[in-house]
């Protein structure tokens, strides 16, 4: 996985987490279809394979 592919699933990944922690703080319709949304197209692209998806990572929360 390059460099770049790795910031890209990084940034894919924070978008994801933020979405959901406004979902979270705000649980309604909208914010839960715009989480599932975004979900199911990181899982369709993962699919496809046009996103990499790196085999381990370092977590630093």
């Amino acid at each position: 996985m390059s460099k770049t592919s790795r910031y890209e699933w990084r940034d894919q990944q924070a978008s994801l987490h933020e979405r959901m922690k406004g979902f979270l703080q705000n649980p309604g319709n909208e914010q839960l279809e715009a989480v599932l949304a975004e979900m199911r197209a990181y899982a369709d692209a993962a699919k496809s394979g046009h996103i990499d998806i790196p085999q381990s990572w370092t977590s630093y929360g």
